[in-house]
C-alpha cells in the first residue's frame, strides 16, 4: 500500500486476526488506489460485487504517477520475445485511442539510427529468448548500436502485430526532412517513424476510472466506498480491515506489494524487485523546437532506449532502470541519474542543456517481478497474479503491470475474484468508454472557440474551461453546472476558481494540499507554481473542513517540502527557457 512521506511517518495498515476468519458475503477488498486498483473496483462493480478500495496514501500515488506517460506497445519488448505482450498492449493502446480520446492522443516516434546493420545479431538473440537463457551469453556482442536494419524489421514486425489501428504505419525518413526532429547530423544517418500514443496524466484517468465506479455503484446499487489515509485530524478516517471481512483481498499496492503482505501477517519470499525510474521536465526552447511536436526514441551509449517526448508547454525526458532496494516512497532523481539523461538529449540533439535547465524531477519504482539475474532491462515488463491464503481469506498479489495494459490486467485479475467470490461475470469492459468522452457541441473542436462556448454557457472564463478540459474532458461541464451561480475569479496566480477546486475536494477523496498540487489539478507540472495560490488551494481546504485554519502554514510547509524534495521544485521559482 502506497505509504506516502509527507512530513510524517504515514500509519501502519491494520493487521489481521490471525485465526481462521468468516467471510462476509461477497464483498472485495482492494488495497492500493493506482490504475488497477481502481480499474479492478470497476470490473467488479460492473458485475454487482461490492467493493471497499482502501489506499493508505492518496490515489495514484505510485508508479501511476511517476511513468512516462506513454500507451505505448513495447517496441523494445520484441527484443526479449515478448510478443505476446506486444500483442496485447497494442490492442490496448487502439482501445483507450477510442475509448478515451480526450486523455489519449496518437503521438509520432522518430529512432535516430547511427548504421546500417549493427545489432542485428543481439535483437535476433533477444526476440528467440537469449537475452533471458543461460546460452544467450555465446552470442553476447557487447553495446553496439541497434541499426537501420534491424530496427526496420522490428518496426514491421510492430505494424503487423498492431493490426490496422488507422495510425501512420512505420517508415524510413531522411535526416533534416521537413516537420521531423532536429537530431544531429553528424552522428545519425537516419530516422524510423512510427506510431505510438500518449498520456498526458494518468492521475486525472485513475479519477475518470472511480468516477465512473462511483456510477456504476450507483445504477447497480452496489455498496462501493474509497477511504484514503491522513493525518489531518478533520479528514476521514481510515476503517479496520477487520470491521468487515472481505470475501477476497486484493493486493494492487504494486511495488509495496511485498510489505502489504507482511502487513498482513503473511510471511514468504519477496516476490517483488522493482526498478526505479526517473524523469526530467524541461522548458528548454531550443529542445522544444528540435522536437517538432514529435517524440524521440533514442539509444544511450549504454544501450538502452531514452524517451524525449513533448509535453505540454515542456519536454519530457525518462527513463532511467535503476536497481533499488528502498522504500519505494523515498525513491528520488539522483544527480548520476540527471547527468545521464541531459547527456543523451545533448547527444542526440547537439544542445548543451545542464541541471539549470530541469524545471522539475520525478522518480518511481516499478512493480517488477525479483529478478533471477541479467541486466535489468531484461526483467519482465508482463503481468502476474499470485494466490495466497491471509488467514482464511483469499489474497490476490498483483504482480508487473504497464500503463497501457491495466485493462487487460483488472478484467484478468477480476475473472479469478468473481470464480472465488462466486458470481458469474455478466458485463465486460471491452467497449465501455472513460468518462469525459461525450459528444461535443455541433462544430466545435477542443480549442479557443469551445471554451468560449463553454465561458459563456456556464458564467466562467475560457481560460479556466481550458484548464479543466484535459483534467475532465467533456466532464467539466458538470463541474460548472454545479458550480453555477458561484464566484469563478480565478486564484491567485492560476487559471481554477476557488468553487471548482472545493468541488474538486468534496467530489475527489482530497485531504491533503498536495493531494491537489500533484494529483487533481496537476499544477505541480504548470509553468508557474507560487506561494499565493498554495495559500489559497488551503483556504479551499479550510473551508471544506479538510484542514484547520491554523494548520496552514504547517500543511503550505510541508507541501513545500515534498515539491523541493520530490520533485526538485522551488515554489515562486520560474523555469528557465534557455534557447
Amino acid at each position: 500500500m502506497n505509504r506516502a512521506d509527507h512530513g510524517n511517518a504515514a500509519p501502519q495498515l491494520p493487521t489481521t486476526h490471525h485465526t481462521p476468519l468468516t467471510r462476509h458475503s461477497s464483498s472485495v477488498l482492494i488495497l492500493g488506489a493506482g490504475i488497477h486498483g481502481a480499474a479492478i473496483a470497476r470490473e467488479l462493480l460492473l458485475n454487482r460485487v461490492p467493493v471497499r478500495l482502501i489506499d493508505s496514501a492518496d490515489i495514484a500515488f505510485g508508479a501511476t504517477a511517476k511513468s512516462s506517460r506513454l500507451i505505448h506497445g513495447g517496441l523494445r519488448y520484441l527484443e526479449y520475445g515478448d510478443v505476446k505482450l506486444v500483442r496485447e498492449s497494442l490492442h490496448e493502446r487502439q482501445r483507450l485511442l477510442e475509448l478515451a480520446p480526450h486523455f489519449v492522443r496518437p503521438l509520432r516516434l522518430f529512432i535516430p539510427v547511427r548504421s546500417s546493420w549493427s545489432g542485428l545479431v543481439r535483437s535476433a538473440v533477444g526476440f528467440l529468448g537469449g537475452h533471458r537463457a543461460a546460452w544467450g551469453h555465446w552470442f553476447n556482442t557487447g553495446p553496439e548500436p541497434r541499426g537501420f536494419w534491424p530496427t526496420r524489421i522490428g518496426l514491421q514486425l510492430y505494424d503487423w502485430l498492431g493490426g490496422n489501428t488507422g495510425l501512420p504505419g512505420s517508415e524510413a525518413v531522411e535526416i533534416g526532412a521537413p516537420g521531423t526532429p532536429r537530431v544531429d547530423p553528424a552522428r545519425y544517418v537516419g530516422l524510423l517513424a512510427y506510431s505510438d500514443a500518449q498520456m498526458l496524466f494518468p492521475e486525472r484517468f485513475v479519477l475518470a476510472l472511480l468516477a465512473d465506479a462511483v456510477e456504476i455503484a450507483r445504477a447497480n446499487d452496489v455498496p462501493f466506498t474509497v477511504h484514503t489515509w491522513s493525518d489531518s485530524p478533520v479528514s476521514r478516517t481510515l476503517p479496520s480491515v477487520r470491521d468487515t471481512l472481505p470475501s477476497v483481498i486484493v493486493n494492487a499496492t504494486g511495488a509495496w506489494g511485498d510489505f502489504t503482505c507482511r502487513q498482513l501477517g503473511v510471511e514468504r519470499e519477496p516476490f517483488f524487485g522493482g526498478t526505479k525510474g526517473s524523469h526530467l521536465v524541461t522548458y528548454h526552447v531550443g529542445l522544444k523546437e528540435a522536437l517538432a511536436g514529435h517524440a524521440v526514441y533514442a539509444e544511450a551509449d549504454d544501450g538502452r532506449l531514452v524517451f524525449v517526448l513533448p509535453f505540454g508547454d515542456a519536454v519530457l525526458i525518462g527513463t532511467t532502470d535503476e536497481t533499488f532496494n528502498g522504500s519505494p516512497e523515498s525513491a528520488t532523481v539522483t544527480t548520476v541519474e540527471q547527468e545521464y539523461l541531459l547527456r543523451m538529449v545533448n547527444e542526440v540533439f547537439a544542445l548543451s542543456l545542464t541541471t539549470a535547465d530541469i524545471a522539475l524531477q520525478y522518480s518511481g519504482v516499478r512493480p517488477l517481478p525479483k529478478p533471477a539475474g541479467g541486466p535489468n532491462a531484461a526483467i519482465s515488463r508482463d503481468h502476474d497474479i499470485v494466490w495466497e491464503d491471509c488467514h482464511g481469506i483469499p489474497l490476490v498479489t498483483l504482480i508487473g503491470g504497464k500503463l497501457t495494459t491495466w485493462r487487460a490486467f483488472s478484467e484478468t485479475v477480476c475473472d479469478e475474484v468473481l470464480a472465488r467470490v462466486p458470481k458469474p461475470r455478466t458485463e465486460n469492459t471491452l467497449a465501455r468508454p472513460i468518462p469525459g468522452n461525450d459528444p461535443l457541441p455541433a462544430g466545435l473542436l477542443p480549442g479557443p472557440e469551445l471554451w468560449r462556448h463553454w465561458a459563456a454557457e456556464f458564467g466562467t472564463r475560457p481560460e479556466e474551461v481550458a484548464a479543466l478540459w484535459p483534467l475532465f474532458g467533456t466532464r467539466l461541464c458538470t463541474v460548472l453546472e454545479e458550480t453555477r451561480g458561484a464566484s469563478h475569479e480565478s486564484l491567485p496566480d492560476a487559471p481554477w476558481s476557488a468553487a471548482v477546486v472545493r468541488w474538486i475536494i468534496r467530489h475527489e477523496w482530497v485531504t491533503r494540499l498536495e493531494d491537489l498540487v500533484e494529483r487533481r489539478l496537476m499544477a505541480v507540472f504548470a509553468p508557474t507554481l507560487t506561494d499565493r495560490f498554495l495559500r489559497a488551494l488551503a483556504d479551499c481546504l479550510v473551508a471544506e473542513a479538510k484542514l484547520r485554519a491554523e494548520e496552514v502554514p504547517a500543511a503550505i510547509e510541508r507541501c513545500c517540502e515534498r515539491l523541493r524534495g520530490f520533485y526538485g521544485r522551488d515554489v515562486n521559482c520560474v523555469p528557465v527557457t534557455s534557447e
